[in-house]
């Protein structure tokens, strides 16, 4: 009997710290992590870290979390850190028959994950578009209920509490398409448009603008949609690109590339562009904000406003373009090819190269 509980231990502890390790090595290896000396300029990632980023991007971690954190159909709906309350944004705020219903998702697991459920108040045929439907149940329920019907998913980057929800979606809407940046279109659940910067979609009666901007992931898509040949401010869905008081963390790309990008963004965009983000992180962005520039009215004003809407409940997207400029330490640097350096420390680059580092962008994007 001990004889059998030896070799079952001996060949298990063998065997499985030799899978263990072979799995650990594909965690490392395939890792999407940016790498100094590829990727420069770029923060300097721990082993710890990159081995977790690629079980982050693993089918397995993905079945996990979607196990605990997707809801349920009949369940009711985990309340996101801070109680937010879906809201649907109207004429009055996007000043045309485009009508945006930010849906929080995910509970708290994320920090307060945003998806979004896009249509022409004006189309007959009451055609619509999901962004980022990471807990599908609640966007098809959304869409049972306004009496849509979905055509397209887009979806910014792969990162599974942006992209967790496609393969539902996908299964419960056959004929909608599944839209995702090129450079990770493999990563992206479902996809069957990969988009790259400058195309363009046409989505019924609305009119779908990519534009690229890499830095949180390597083919991260920002989508402006608005009404075809209509008026009206366009609604910009970024993902974890670009958010209220801040940007998403630089975890695969350059500095350079997204500081670049990031300049090109507000360039091409009219400064009365409604900016969706993908997470409620207003709060805590513009605390840093204050805390960086203590005499920056404009960031307190923000951040005043940013609380009592937090105080109702109500998520602090949109948010006007335009006015990240006022606080936003890395949209002001980009926009107005200001202080790379700074950009860079915002970025965690340690060592911020001379603003002269930046022109190398170009050449890179």
């Amino acid at each position: 009997m001990w004889w059998v509980v030896s070799c079952a231990l001996h060949y298990g502890l063998r065997y499985g710290l030799g899978f263990g390790g072979a799995f650990l090595g594909f965690c490392y290896f395939s890792s999407t992590l940016a790498r100094i000396g590829v990727d420069d300029p770029c923060p300097a990632f721990p082993t710890v870290l990159r081995v977790m980023y690629g079980l982050f991007g693993t089918r397995l971690t993905h079945l996990v979390l979607g196990h605990f954190a997707h809801t349920r159909a009949g369940q009711q709906q985990a309340a996101q850190t801070g109680g937010t309350q879906p809201t649907l944004a109207g004429e009055a705020v996007t000043g045309s028959s485009l009508r945006v219903a930010v849906l929080p998702v995910l509970g708290e697991i994320f920090g307060g994950n945003y998806a979004f459920v896009v249509f022409d108040a004006h189309d007959a045929q009451r055609r619509a578009v999901a962004v980022d439907g990471a807990d599908p149940e609640v966007v098809l329920r959304y869409v049972a209920s306004a009496g849509l019907t979905l055509t397209h998913v887009l979806t910014t980057h792969w990162h599974w509490d942006h992209s967790g929800g496609n393969r539902r979606l996908q299964a419960a809407w056959p004929d909608a398409i599944v839209v995702g940046g090129r450079e990770e279109g493999w990563r992206v659940p479902c996809a069957r448009a990969l988009v790259t910067h400058g195309d363009e979609l046409g989505v019924g009666t609305l009119a779908v603008k990519c534009h690229g901007l890499r830095g949180h992931t390597r083919g991260s898509i920002c989508y402006e949609v608005a009404v075809a040949g209509g008026s009206g401010r366009p609604a910009l869905f970024t993902g974890d690109a670009l958010f209220i008081g801040g940007c998403g963390a630089l975890f695969e790309g350059s500095a350079a590339v997204m500081y670049a990008q990031l300049g090109r963004l507000f360039a091409a965009l009219p400064p009365d562009t409604l900016l969706f983000p993908g997470h409620e992180y207003a709060a805590m962005l513009l605390t840093q904000a204050v805390q960086r520039e203590p005499a920056n009215e404009d960031a307190r004003r923000k951040l005043a406003w940013v609380r009592r809407q937090r105080e109702q409940r109500l998520p602090t997207v949109p948010s006007p373009l335009s006015d990240e400029l006022a606080y936003n330490g890395w949209a002001r640097a980009a926009a107005r090819k200001g202080d790379f350096g700074l950009f860079c420390r915002l970025c965690g680059v340690e060592d911020a190269p001379p603003d002269g580092t930046a022109a190398n962008a170009k050449r890179r994007d």
